[in-house]
């Protein structure tokens, strides 16, 4: 089904649950941009508090990246209108009626040129908590045309709870086509001898075999792993400089939250003067698997990165932090989605 007949049919279902059609010119993303942030855990040293220099010779080492493949994954949500629900007495409950579009695909780099690895996976459709939808039988004919319902499953039908429902169920679609990409890009035979650079945590896979084949590059942080004085350290880091190794739970912690262990480091890919202390700082995410290496592939892998952080992708948002071919895969992904101005116009919205 193309994203106009998924929107045809979504705007049909809201009119005949007598909804009101109403596109936001925002997607939820951006309402609430900490989605993407950093899961709270505590730290456990595992190499001494120490900041070292990476061994890195600018310009030298600018083209020397041992990486080959990238992989992004992008979600948009965007709320296109909502249901009145009447109840006895003077109780009314608004029903919002979120379109989402997920994606995700892997960059291979060949002869320094940059192309498309296997086929991205895009899904979409729209998001609605089923169970409070007044007319079911509108609900069930629209799925019958093959229009990919979401159920939000909400625990409470209060209306800003069921924004933030369908946010992070479109969340939860996009890691389910990022893991399903890299669980294929991890059988196949160019595996055996790359490692996968992802952009952001870690912490969301769960396939740990896909695990040991990935490095996440993160670059916002929610949490402080260390005490003041230990960050302040990590803030002032300068170009080429890297922190020391970290996991996120002690020897003691329970064996099933140590199924998602993470090691971690901080790495400064740029510095300037009159710049903010994150600027140019990026967090490194490997399998606790390879424990016994870390210090050994905490080096190699920075050095590797800092080489992929060229050309620059500026005037990008967060260009500082960006790696060129994570930013190459972001463009290629944004062009394959629709754009919030293709779907206020195919919904009939006033805004552009």
């Amino acid at each position: 089904m193309s994203v106009h007949d998924s929107l045809r049919w979504a705007k049909e279902f809201i009119r005949d649950q007598d909804g009101s059609v109403a596109p936001l010119p925002l997607s939820e993303e951006e309402f609430n941009p900490d989605i993407q942030d950093d899961l709270s855990l505590q730290a456990v040293l595992v190499e001494s508090k120490q900041v070292s220099r990476i061994p890195f010779d600018y310009p030298a080492d600018a083209s020397e990246s041992e990486f080959r493949f990238f992989e992004d994954g992008r979600q948009q949500t965007i709320q296109i209108g909502h249901i009145p629900v009447e109840f006895s007495g003077d109780h009314r409950l608004l029903i919002p009626v979120h379109y989402f579009v997920v994606a995700a695909a892997i960059l291979e780099r060949k002869n320094r040129r940059l192309a498309l690895w296997g086929s991205p996976i895009i899904r979409e459709g729209i998001l609605v908590a089923k169970d409070l939808v007044p007319d079911q039988r509108v609900l069930k004919r629209i799925e019958d045309t093959g229009l990919n319902v979401i159920d939000t499953n909400p625990i409470e039908s209060d209306y800003y709870r069921l924004r933030r429902r369908a946010l992070n169920r479109a969340k939860d679609e996009r890691l389910t086509v990022e893991q399903h990409l890299i669980r294929d890009w991890r059988r196949s035979k160019e595996a055996h001898d790359h490692f996968l650079v992802i952009d952001g945590t870690l912490m969301n896979l769960r396939d740990e075999e896909n695990v040991e084949r990935c490095i996440g590059v993160s670059k916002s942080f929610g949490s402080r792993y260390f005490n003041v004085t230990d960050h302040n350290r990590i803030m002032a880091m300068t170009e080429f400089e890297r922190s020391w190794a970290f996991r996120f739970h002690s020897d003691d912690s329970d064996l099933r939250m140590r199924g998602r262990e993470r090691l971690s480091w901080y790495l400064r890919l740029r510095s300037g003067e009159r710049r903010e202390p994150e600027y140019g700082l990026v967090r490194v995410e490997i399998g606790r698997q390879h424990a016994p290496r870390v210090s050994e592939l905490a080096d190699r892998f920075s050095r590797s990165l800092l080489a992929d952080r060229l050309p620059t992708s500026y005037p990008a948002p967060r260009w500082d932090k960006h790696l060129y071919p994570i930013r190459a895969c972001e463009r290629y992904l944004t062009s394959v989605m629709p754009s919030k101005g293709t779907i206020a116009a195919t919904m009939g919205g006033g805004w552009a």
